[in-house]
């Protein structure tokens, strides 16, 4: 093998790795949305997640940030918790922020884990209405469809008991087991600091049972990577639509296709060396 073989295989490799990373900044597509909140510590909040500034910040028990982020979830025996005020918020009438568990076909958590995301909903009742969420978390129990399960207190509570640990309240205050509470009345059951969110919930969302939503990746807004204290070093890349709905994956080539394709040229590339 010759010096200008190794040239020519170090120059398209770093080819491969400047067009993968610009793929995540470039999603998009279609997704359903759910809801979630456990209490427990979120999948972003461990190190090395992804190429961040630091996990996402997790509390103890009485709120405090940890600032151990080896620190085990409370869901199982440990003691990081999610951190109340990564709840969602109305911004105005027709845009609110907000935290998500996310999962986007054909990747894995290092290409989401903080970024933030643009949803314009599409379901009725929702049409004109547009949330941008930082993902704080997974949502790896379904892997069939781009996926957005929205942080809602009392939207949906699991078999986890960490809400209970963490609020010293019986587990049926958050609700029916992936259903969350059914009224806005209940959300007053809640713990003071996540009543506000709860009412979000029946508000802003309008207790809108899944509605889908176009997503894009956008740069994260300061309101939300000062709550979670994490910021990807690829945001600055990030180039925010000013206008216009966010494209339909299935009428464009996917970033995941673009790599792909892109591998197979440096695989000919090296072969022809």
């Amino acid at each position: 093998m010759t010096l200008s073989y190794f040239r020519n295989f170090l120059f398209l490799l770093d080819l491969f790795v400047v067009l993968a990373h610009a793929s995540a900044t470039d999603a998009s597509g279609t997704a359903v949305t759910t809801r979630f909140w456990d209490c427990c510590k979120p999948s972003c909040g461990w190190k090395a997640k992804a190429d961040f500034t630091q996990p996402v910040q997790t509390c103890t028990k009485d709120q405090k940030p940890l600032t151990d982020f080896d620190a085990g979830t409370a869901c199982n025996g440990g003691d990081g918790f999610q951190c109340s005020n990564q709840q969602p918020w109305a911004v105005n009438d027709t845009l609110s922020y907000g935290f998500a568990g996310i999962f986007i076909t054909g990747h894995v958590e290092d290409y989401w884990c903080c970024a933030c995301y643009q949803l314009d909903f599409t379901s009725e009742g929702l049409e004109n209405k547009t949330m941008i969420v930082q993902a704080s978390n997974t949502a790896y129990d379904v892997t069939t469809t781009n996926r957005f399960s929205l942080a809602i207190p009392g939207g949906n509570t699991t078999s986890h008991d960490a809400c209970t640990t963490q609020f010293g309240v019986e587990q049926s205050v958050f609700g029916e087991e992936n259903s969350g509470v059914s009224s806005k009345d209940d959300c007053n059951n809640l713990p003071e600091a996540l009543q506000d969110g709860c009412r979000w919930r029946f508000d802003w969302f309008q207790n809108a049972e899944y509605p889908s939503a176009n997503f894009k990746r956008v740069t994260c807004p300061s309101e939300l990577t000062q709550i979670t204290g994490c910021a990807r070093h690829d945001d600055k890349q990030v180039q925010a639509a000013s206008s216009g709905n966010s494209t339909n994956a299935a009428n464009r080539q996917s970033p995941r296709s673009s790599v792909v394709g892109t591998a197979a040229m440096i695989l000919a590339g090296l072969l022809s060396v």
